[in-house]
C-alpha cells in the first residue's frame, strides 16, 4: 500500500474511532482518552517497534489491557478527523517582533489526551481583543515592531530621546509606564490590528489626521516635564574648538553609569582634565553639595544647608578649564570668610556617576580604551594620540557625511608640511560616505573601493528600483518558485546580483568626477540587461526544481529514508534562501545540470536503493569533509573548489549522461581535501 493510501485508509478509520488511539509512554505503554492505559497485543506487527502513536481496533482487558489491530498513524490526523471533539486552550500570550503578531502556545487535547503540547499559533483568531491589547502594549508601546508605517520609527526615536532624559536628570519613572504609553494608542485604530502586516494596511488607508494621532511627542512618553534643557545636559563638549560626543546613562553600577565623553585617539592629548571635573551643569549641583557633605565637620557646619550652596555655586560659576575643588574652595571662602582650600576636598568619596567616564575610539568608531582614570589613560595612549592628531592636523581635505561624489578629484596621496605621507579614500559608514586618510595605502584602495560602491549604489537608487518593477517574471516561473521565496525577493535578488556583477567589472579606484559619472552611466546602462541574462538561467533552474521536488518523496513510508535525506540536504545547500543573489552567474549556469542529476538519481533510487546507497556513501565521504573543513575555516576560495567538485563528482556517479564540466574523480577529491586540512593545520 503507498503512503497516501495508508493514511487515507487509516484517516477514515480515525473518522469512526476517534477515541481507539494510543501515545507511547515512558514505560512502554499506551496513553489513550479518557486516562486509559494499554499495551500493543504481543503478537502484533508492531509489538516490537512500538510507533508513538497508534490506533487500535479493538481495546480488551484481558486481566492486562490490550490494543488489538494496531497500527502506526500521526497526532495530526487525529487533530484533523476528530476536529469536532478536541478541546485547544492557549496560554503565554506574547508579541513576537520575527512573526510580526501576537502569539501564543496552543495545546490541544482528545478526551484529556494531549495530542499537541505546545503550539506556536497567531493568537489573533482566538481572541481578537486581547491580541490587539498585547500588540499596543508589546508592540507599540516598546516599539519592539519592524513595520513600514512612519509613525513606528519616529515613536522610537522619542522613546529613544525620553529615556535619555531620564538619564540625564538620574531619575526612573520620568517615562510613563508600558501600560500608559499603550493607552495612548487605544481607540486610534481598528480593534482587529493585532500584526504588523495589518498594521501597516491600516496605516496605509488612513486619512492625514488619523496618521497624525498616532504619533507621540516627547510629552505624550513622559509622565512629567523633565525639567532638562540642552544647556544644562548638552549632547557635545567643546574641547580645542573641537565638538566632542557626550551620552548619559543610568544603570547604577554599571562601568559607563553617569556622562561618557568620546574621544578620538587624536584628541586624547587635547582633552582638559580640569574642566572634565565640572561634568555638565546638569550635574555640577549634585557634584558639589557631595563634596561639601565630604568635609571634615568643623568645617561642614559652615555649608549647611549643602544643596542650597551647591546651587548657588552652580548659578555663579561657569565651568572652565581649573580644577572644580579650587573653584568651588575660592567660592565659599568669599561668600562666608571662612578659610578652606582645595586640599580639604581631598578626602571625597564620589559616586561613580558624579566622574566623568572617557570613552577613545580609532577613526572607525572602534572603542580603544574606557575608563574614568583621564590621567592614566592619556599616558597610555599619549604616542599613538599624537601620531593620530599629526596626521589628523596637516590633512584638511577630510569629510564626513558624504552623499554624492562632488569632488573634482580626490588625491590617491598627500604629503603633509611636515612630511608625513597619507592616503585619502572614501569610507563606507552604511547610511553615508566619509573622506577620510589613511597611513597605509591597501587599506586606504580597500575601503575607498568599498566607499564608491555606497555613492555609487546612492546615485542609482531610482535606475534600481525601476529595473526591479521592469523584471518580466511569468506567473507560471513563480508557482514553482513559491516554495523557495516570494516574487518580490526574487526580483530583489536578481537586481542586487547583477549590480554586483556590474560593479565587479569596474575598477572602483575612481578619483575624478568624469570618470564617476561614466561608470555611473555604464552601470545604469547594462544593468537590467545583466538582470536578464540571470533571470534566464534562474528560469531554468525553476523549472528543474519543479521536475525534481516530487521526485523527493519516496514511495513508501521509510523507504530509502538516508538516500532521500541525502538528496534534501544536497538541494537545501543549492538552493538556499539568498542563492540566486549569492552565486556566481559563472556557477550558477552549472544549477539546472545539477538539479538533472539530482532528477535522474531520484528515478534510479526508487529503482535500485541498494546501488545508490552505495554510490551514495563514496560521494559523502568528500561532502562530510568539506562540511567539517568548513565549519572550522568558514567559506573561502580554495574550500569553494571542494564544494563544487564535490557536486560535478555527484553529477559523475549518479548522472554520467549529463557530463561533467571539468574532470573530477576520487583521487583528485582526495588530493584537495589533504590539501586544505594541510593549510589549516599550518
Amino acid at each position: 500500500m503507498s503512503a497516501d493510501s495508508y493514511e487515507a485508509v487509516h484517516r477514515c478509520l480515525l473518522s469512526g474511532w476517534p477515541t481507539q488511539v494510543g501515545l507511547k509512554t515512558e514505560r512502554g505503554t499506551y496513553r489513550s482518552t479518557r486516562e486509559r492505559t494499554f499495551s500493543i497485543f504481543p503478537g502484533s506487527m508492531l509489538a516490537k517497534s512500538q510507533p508513538q502513536w497508534v490506533l487500535s481496533g479493538q481495546i480488551l482487558d484481558l486481566q492486562k489491557v490490550y490494543g488489538m489491530l494496531c497500527a502506526r498513524i500521526e497526532p495530526q490526523w487525529i487533530e484533523q478527523q476528530a476536529a469536532h471533539l478536541v478541546k485547544k486552550s492557549w496560554r503565554d500570550v506574547h508579541w513576537s517582533r520575527k512573526r510580526g503578531a501576537v502569539i501564543a502556545f496552543e495545546q490541544v487535547t482528545l478526551f484529556g489526551l494531549t495530542l499537541v503540547e505546545k503550539r506556536a499559533v497567531q493568537f489573533g483568531k482566538q481572541d481578537p481583543a486581547l491580541a490587539h491589547e498585547v500588540f499596543l502594549r508589546e508592540a507599540l508601546a516598546r516599539g519592539e515592531i519592524d513595520a513600514r508605517a512612519d509613525f513606528v520609527s519616529a515613536n522610537a526615536r522619542v522613546l529613544a530621546q525620553a529615556h535619555e532624559l531620564e538619564a540625564k536628570r538620574r531619575r526612573a519613572g520620568l517615562v510613563r509606564s508600558e501600560d500608559e504609553l499603550a493607552g495612548f494608542f487605544a481607540g486610534k485604530m481598528p480593534a482587529d490590528v493585532h500584526t504588523a502586516a495589518a498594521l501597516d494596511a491600516f496605516y496605509r488607508k488612513a486619512q492625514p489626521a488619523a496618521q497624525a494621532a498616532l504619533h507621540w511627542s516627547l510629552a505624550d512618553v513622559l509622565a512629567e516635564s523633565p525639567g532638562v534643557g540642552a544647556r544644562e545636559f548638552p549632547a557635545q563638549l567643546d574641547v580645542a574648538g573641537h565638538k566632542l560626543r557626550l551620552t548619559y546613562r543610568f544603570v547604577p553600577g554599571d562601568a559607563a553609569d553617569g556622562v561618557t565623553l568620546h574621544i578620538p585617539l587624536a584628541l586624547v592629548n587635547a582633552v582638559p582634565a580640569a574642566r572634565c571635573e565640572w561634568l555638565v551643569p546638569g550635574l555640577v549641583s549634585e557634584k558639589v553639595a557631595e563634596l561639601i557633605r565630604a568635609l571634615p565637620k568643623s568645617l561642614r557646619r559652615n555649608f549647611v544647608p549643602a544643596p542650597d550652596f551647591a546651587r548657588a555655586f552652580a548659578e555663579a560659576e561657569a565651568a572652565r578649564d581649573e580644577p572644580l575643588a579650587a573653584a568651588l574652595a575660592g567660592y565659599l571662602a568669599r561668600v562666608t570668610g571662612v578659610a578652606i582650600g582645595a586640599a580639604d576636598f581631598a578626602g571625597a568619596e564620589l559616586p561613580a556617576h558624579l566622574s566623568m567616564n572617557f570613552r577613545i575610539h580609532d577613526e572607525k568608531g572602534r572603542t580603544l580604551a574606557e575608563s574614568r582614570d583621564l590621567a592614566a589613560m592619556q599616558s597610555e595612549w599619549t604616542g599613538a594620540a599624537r601620531v593620530a592628531f599629526s596626521r589628523r592636523a596637516d590633512v584638511e581635505l577630510t569629510r564626513e557625511d558624504v552623499n554624492a561624489f562632488d569632488f573634482e578629484e580626490i588625491p590617491d596621496r598627500v604629503v603633509s608640511p611636515g612630511g608625513l605621507t597619507a592616503f585619502p579614500a572614501l569610507v563606507d559608514l552604511g547610511e553615508s560616505v566619509a573622506l577620510r586618510v589613511f597611513e597605509r595605502r591597501d587599506e586606504a584602495l580597500a575601503a575607498h573601493r568599498r566607499g564608491v560602491e555606497r555613492l555609487l549604489r546612492q546615485a542609482l537608487g531610482d535606475k534600481i528600483k525601476h529595473a526591479r518593477r521592469q523584471l518580466p517574471l511569468a506567473n507560471a516561473s513563480m508557482l514553482k518558485w513559491a516554495p523557495l521565496g516570494s516574487a518580490e525577493s526574487l526580483r530583489a535578488d536578481l537586481i542586487e546580483a547583477a549590480l554586483r556583477e556590474r560593479l565587479g567589472a569596474q575598477d572602483l579606484d575612481i578619483r575624478q568626477r568624469a570618470d564617476f559619472e561614466r561608470v555611473k552611466e555604464d552601470i545604469a546602462r547594462t544593468l537590467f540587461a545583466a538582470a536578464m541574462e540571470r533571470l534566464s538561467i534562474v528560469e531554468e533552474v525553476i523549472a528543474n526544481y519543479a521536475e525534481l521536488k516530487p521526485l523527493l518523496e519516496p514511495p513508501l513510508l521509510g523507504f530509502a529514508r538516508a538516500n532521500y535525506d541525502d538528496l534534501e540536504e544536497q538541494l537545501a545547500e543549492l538552493l538556499f534562501p539568498g542563492f540566486v543573489r549569492e552565486t556566481d552567474k559563472s556557477r550558477l549556469a552549472h544549477f539546472p545540470r545539477y538539479l538533472r542529476a539530482m532528477r535522474l538519481r531520484a528515478e534510479r533510487l526508487r529503482q535500485d536503493p541498494a546501488r545508490d546507497q552505495a554510490r551514495m556513501l563514496a560521494v559523502q565521504l568528500y561532502w562530510r569533509e568539506y562540511l567539517k573543513l568548513r565549519a572550522g575555516r568558514g567559506d573561502d576560495a580554495a574550500l569553494a573548489e571542494l564544494r563544487w567538485l564535490v557536486e560535478e563528482l555527484r553529477v559523475s556517479t549518479f548522472a554520467q549522461e549529463l557530463r561533467t564540466a571539468e574532470p573530477v574523480s576520487p583521487k583528485r577529491l582526495a588530493k584537495v581535501v589533504e590539501g586544505l586540512r594541510s593549510a589549516s593545520s599550518a
